[in-house]
């Protein structure tokens, strides 16, 4: 059959800046921040964060779209929606879609409200590790009239980013995108997005892995969490069937595949790290590529692991370069 739908793929998620920061360790304990996680922040909290830090690098950010970014320099189509309010930072972030060739049309956010368009505030302590502290603003009020349905139509792939369950309105988008989706065919891709997001909303996510996922994408913290178990190999006794495969990353352990009645790990190779910020995310884009191309699942996420490399190499979520031409050793 001739594949004929326009986009490869399309994502709903937290629409934000991400401001880059260089920190000693004892910062996160001097003001009481959990390391490693995401962290919900006001947007008085935000602007009292920055004026402790200075960012060496302010981007485009939210985590379904620094995927989209990738997947775009990749070469694939892809769509876009997500909620900024029409400031300097909601324009800078919807030109960066746009100069990239992502297709997004989402409404700036009322003049009626007084939120800002999102930040995060990247933590890079010297490990390497990343911790964000997010005010979400604009990015909370996406709503259902958001959901562009023939964008979701015209896709192969929705991409859906677990942060984005942080926000009532919100979860009622997606599950219309959900049920556009299954309309028209288009695969579900569930990421699990953070270990704290899965723990507030545990039940939504198994509710959706059972009835609505193809795809998920995950880490081995947010795994553990999902199940409530102590080793993610024990996670196979709880996948549901209709999931196609579960995409777990492990660091520089690489990732751990299940599907199916197999389970399998994908071994990466050793790259000098920078930060973390925007691995997973990127791991997902060489993934969903792969799909796109119908690679194996486990050629997928050896491609995965090949573009997660490539953005440990530099400050921030995305490689700024095209990736046409990054290939597997």
């Amino acid at each position: 059959m001739v594949d004929t739908k326009k986009y490869s793929v399309t994502a709903i998620g937290n629409a934000m800046l991400d401001l880059v920061c260089e920190v000693p360790e004892q910062f996160l304990s001097q003001e009481g921040i959990s390391k490693g996680v995401m962290n919900l922040v006001s947007r008085e909290r935000s602007n009292n964060i920055l004026k402790l830090v200075q960012p060496i690098k302010e981007t485009a950010g939210g985590s379904a779209a620094n995927t989209i970014s990738t997947l775009a320099k990749l070469g694939l189509k892809t769509g876009y929606i997500g909620k900024i309010a029409d400031d300097p930072k909601g324009k800078l972030f919807k030109k960066d879609l746009l100069d990239n060739s992502i297709f997004y049309n989402t409404e700036f956010l009322d003049k009626g409200y007084t939120e800002a368009t999102g930040k995060c505030i990247v933590l890079i302590t010297p490990d390497k590790e990343r911790t964000m502290n997010t005010y979400l603003g604009a990015t909370e009020f996406l709503t259902d009239i958001d959901i562009d349905e023939e964008l979701i139509a015209q896709s192969e792939w929705l991409y859906l980013e677990g942060y984005r369950f942080d926000g009532q309105k919100s979860k009622k988008a997606f599950y219309k995108a959900i049920e556009i989706a299954k309309k028209n065919k288009t695969k579900i891709a569930l990421t699990l997005s953070d270990s704290f997001c899965v723990d507030r909303h545990r039940s939504d996510f198994i509710y959706l892995l059972s009835v609505s996922a193809d795809m998920v994408f995950c880490n081995e913290d947010e795994l553990k969490s999902l199940y409530q178990i102590d080793d993610i190999k024990k996670a196979k006794e709880f996948i549901d069937d209709s999931i196609s495969c579960v995409a777990c990353t492990c660091a520089e352990r690489g990732a751990y595949l299940f599907h199916g009645s197999s389970s399998s790990e994908i071994s990466t190779n050793k790259v000098a790290v920078v930060d973390t910020t925007g691995a997973g995310d990127s791991f997902a884009a060489g993934f969903l590529y792969g799909l796109s191309k119908h690679f194996t699942f486990e050629k997928c996420a050896a491609f995965g692991n090949v573009i997660a490399g490539e953005v440990l190499k530099v400050y921030g979520p995305r490689v700024e370069k095209s990736l046409k031409n990054v290939v597997m050793s």
